[in-house]
């Protein structure tokens, strides 16, 4: 026996030990506005790589689910849910980063800036200019179902809000934000609607996500038995061989 079923069966513990994280991230934010559950993807090693390493399962790569969350009615003018397909742009105040979220929990720094819930990053409008509203009237404020804010009677700017044709290219930056690592332009969703007073909550199930853990503590297990059986195989092996006469 060589030492090629011990490199597979460790390829398997870390794919599934990266498993086990994801699946443990997912149910850390089942109660975070506008996660989506992410998913690994595995592939087996090809013929023409590392001939040991070939047949083992690898983490090819990780996607979060397409599906939106439930929306919850909260009745707070700067809550924003999105019906349709598509992320608010934000700007990161630190950096100018424009980012992508699906949580729309926004509120008002002192300078009347709408930012999100953290005040990291302000919310851009069709222009990619800030969002400045009267920090004095929070409750003025008016969603239309096209993504115009208005505030009283004044039309104060229109959210922007971003499609990606490939939504791949996306991916998680932290504090519920995405960031674009495609070639592609964003474009604005068919049949956008936005509701004011609701907000989209996570789209991780939490029994399913238990289940799930338990599959990938399961198989993390199986592969490190398998080093085990074939760690002790190969040094039983080893030590018979060396009492063989010469």
């Amino acid at each position: 026996m060589s030492t090629d079923g011990i490199y597979a069966s460790g390829l398997g513990a870390m794919a599934q030990s990266a498993r086990v994280d994801l699946v443990a991230q997912n149910i850390a934010n089942a109660s975070t506005p506008g996660y989506r559950r992410e998913r690994a993807a595995f592939r087996l090693q090809l013929a023409g790589e590392l001939r040991a390493l070939r047949g083992a399962p690898v983490l090819d790569r990780v996607h979060f689910d397409g599906n939106p969350g439930p929306l919850e009615h909260t009745g707070r003018p700067l809550d924003f849910a999105l019906r349709s397909r598509g992320f608010f742009a934000v700007r990161d105040l630190a950096g100018g980063a424009v980012r992508y979220t699906r949580a729309g929990r926004f509120a008002l720094d002192p300078q009347g800036r709408l930012v999100t819930a953290d005040g990291l990053a302000e919310v851009l409008d069709a222009d990619g200019a800030g969002i400045a509203l009267d920090p004095d009237r929070p409750a003025g404020v008016r969603l239309a179902p096209d993504g115009t804010l208005f505030q009283g009677e004044e039309e104060v700017g229109r959210l922007q809000v971003a499609d990606f044709p490939d939504a791949g290219a996306l991916r998680r930056h932290g504090n519920g934000l995405y960031e674009n690592t495609g070639t592609s332009a964003p474009s604005l969703p068919s049949g956008l609607r936005l509701d004011q007073g609701y907000l989209e909550g996570s789209s991780v199930d939490p029994l399913s996500e238990m289940a799930e853990m338990i599959r990938a503590l399961r198989a993390l297990e199986s592969n490190l038995q398998m080093i085990r059986f074939q760690d002790a195989v190969l040094e039983r092996t080893v030590n018979e061989y060396g009492r063989l006469p010469r």
